[in-house]
């Protein structure tokens, strides 16, 4: 009984402390901490193949996180390239405007779009702000892909896995992560924006801390998907 009540506790603990010193260790290793962060997704999603709701989850985040490496493995440097995205994120910040975080980034759209026309036109060496902008992009849908997933679960899967689709405390958790992490990406941009613009060389105070950030939010993910997966099999695990 003693073994049963801490265990939860000791677990979040422990594999806590373990994905924090992943996360640290693997900092100037990209694809390393990558794979790990498939791995845990593969990991969870066997051990919760009966979960539908912990899946739905799973499945989006490693979708979208497939989509964001092959999008920067063939995103190529040319005006072609800049006028796909940013209309794109304009689109797409339109088209989910009822997302407040969408209502910044449709503003911050414009304003980087009219930014990169005036740089074409002063035939500026501009710097590659439409990989941040298609950063922000990918994580707005993601965010909201996990705010309708209960939806997306029952009309997908509920039928196949004859189970029920509900809210659970992961989706909300992911879905704020996805919301911080949004915000950082534009702060990014506007920091780019005002740099370039002004001739402000020394503001790079984003530049350089949204790395340890990212990685931050990226750590306190793979923690939460494991440890809320962990709790959702708990109560089943431990029965008499």
């Amino acid at each position: 009984m003693l073994v049963r009540a801490y265990l939860p506790k000791i677990m979040t603990a422990l594999f806590g402390g373990l994905f924090i010193a992943a996360g640290i260790l693997t900092f100037n290793n990209a694809v390393l901490f990558d794979l790990l962060f498939i791995g845990v997704l593969v990991f969870t999603a066997i051990i919760c193949r009966k979960d539908i709701n912990v899946l739905g989850v799973i499945t989006i985040i490693f979708l979208l996180r497939t989509f964001e490496e092959i999008t920067w493995l063939y995103l190529g440097d040319s005006n072609l390239t800049k006028f796909v995205i940013y209309p794109s994120c304009i689109i797409i910040s339109f088209y989910l405007r009822y997302d407040w975080a969408a209502k910044i980034f449709l503003y911050i759209g414009i304003l980087a779009s009219t930014t990169e026309l005036y740089w074409l036109y002063e035939d500026y060496q501009a710097p590659q702000i439409y990989w941040n902008m298609t950063l922000v992009a990918i994580t707005l849908i993601s965010r909201n892909l996990i705010f309708s997933r209960v939806s997306i679960t029952e009309h997908y899967l509920s039928k196949i896995m004859r189970l029920e689709a509900k809210s659970i405390n992961l989706d909300w958790i992911i879905y704020r992560l996805y919301g911080l992490s949004l915000i950082l990406q534009i702060i990014v941009i506007l920091e780019y924006l005002i740099r370039h613009l002004f001739g402000a060389s020394e503001l790079v105070l984003f530049y350089y801390s949204s790395a340890y950030a990212i990685r931050a939010i990226s750590t306190i993910s793979i923690w939460a998907i494991f440890n809320e997966s962990y709790k959702q099999l708990a109560p089943k695990s431990l029965k008499a």
